[in-house]
């Protein structure tokens, strides 16, 4: 044996171009040529879009200076960098530069925005820099935002990875076990094939775990490997994830049972502290308590406002390590716009919340400001 069959890692060496894999790359590759500038490719995890980044650097090494960015950057900074760092001894080079960014629905909006400003950038009446965008169906769905509207209508191309066919799946098991050198060992039925296909709905990187799983139990003795070695080797996948991803003890669902409880015991507390026509439903308060004296102004504290729930989070998480406990708070807007905003806990008198934003921004909070609560 050469190599392990059914690793899961992208290997060009096992490449196994299906009719459908091959038509997306001839499409991807058709679009880059014509300098179509940007275009994107999407499919479910583990359908060999990754396998695909790779047989695109192989293919156009020659005629372009091609980058492939495995980890999506967390800022415009981050692609400005990354590619200024591959492309720095491009001056001078006749080669077109292309930019694969796999694992693409991970850009964020201002990411994307960055994303759009480097289409704009022409020369010769030709796009300066080509991109291609590779990603989970998520990334499809952020550039049908209605922000990123201009931006999807430059896509020259969008294209989508299938898993394999039923009558593929026997055809990819055959040639992983060729190029490995076991072929004349070991080989699957037919039937063990299509057993495959429909408890994995043709995922490659699926049919991979079961079938590497298979392939080991066959061991030594070889031959061939039926629909009962498969269903055993896939029940032992499924019970293995089973089992890493709930644990079995009763105390959990108590727990959580309980954690629900506390939930909604502090929304409740919550909801009578900041609405005081629920307070006066619930305690009674003497009339003229109110109209003794007027009740003194409280303010608010919101710290932060992003597009991006995952930045309002660490921005708590970083005022909690400073003792400022906060909490994330949605703001709907219509047409899929959604804000979060950062706000401290409780209310505060003027004074209070004067002191607060002092000692925020000598810490570096400095999007920070009070705001009062109407009565």
């Amino acid at each position: 044996m050469h190599k392990r069959p059914f690793s899961l890692t992208a290997d060009l060496d096992f490449l196994y171009a299906s009719d459908h894999h091959q038509r997306v790359f001839e499409e991807t590759l058709a679009a880059i040529q014509r300098r179509d500038g940007l275009i994107c490719v999407v499919g479910d995890s583990g359908t060999g879009k990754t396998i695909l980044c790779r047989r695109l650097l192989q293919e156009l090494n020659g005629d372009f200076n091609v980058v492939l960015v495995n980890t999506p950057p967390r800022t415009p900074q981050d692609i400005t960098e990354t590619l200024d760092t591959a492309f720095r001894d491009m001056e001078g080079d006749s080669k077109i530069p292309l930019a694969v960014f796999d694992e693409a629905q991970h850009l964020d909006f201002r990411c994307l925005d960055h994303v759009k400003f480097l289409t704009n950038l022409d020369r010769n009446a030709e796009k300066l820099l080509q991109i291609v965008l590779v990603g989970q169906p998520e990334l499809a769905a952020k550039l049908g935002h209605k922000r990123f509207q201009q931006l999807e209508q430059r896509i020259g191309a969008k294209l989508k990875v299938g898993p394999l066919k039923k009558k593929e799946v026997l055809p990819y098991l055959t040639h992983r076990l060729t190029v490995a050198g076991l072929a004349d060992e070991i080989r699957f039925t037919g039937f063990a094939a299509r057993y495959l296909h429909r408890k994995t709905s043709g995922v490659p990187r699926l049919i991979n775990r079961v079938a590497n799983l298979a392939v080991e139990q066959a061991g030594q003795r070889g031959g061939k490997i039926g629909v009962g070695q498969v269903r055993q080797s896939f029940l032992k996948v499924a019970a293995t994830r089973e089992n890493w991803i709930t644990p079995k003890k009763p105390a959990f669902r108590l727990g959580r049972l309980s954690a629900l409880v506390l939930l909604l015991v502090l929304s409740l507390l919550a909801l009578l502290y900041y609405n005081p026509e629920w307070r006066a439903l619930v305690v009674a308060e003497p009339a003229d308590k109110s109209r003794s004296q007027p009740a003194a102004s409280r303010f608010v504290i919101k710290t932060g406002t992003f597009l991006v729930r995952d930045q309002a989070e660490e921005l708590r998480g970083q005022l909690g390590k400073q003792g400022f406990p906060s909490a994330v708070v949605e703001k709907q807007f219509g047409d899929g716009w959604t804000l979060y905003q950062v706000r401290l806990a409780g209310q505060y008198s003027k004074d209070e919340s004067d002191t607060i934003i002092d000692l925020l921004r000598t810490i570096g909070v400095k999007s920070v400001d009070a705001v009062e609560m109407k009565p």
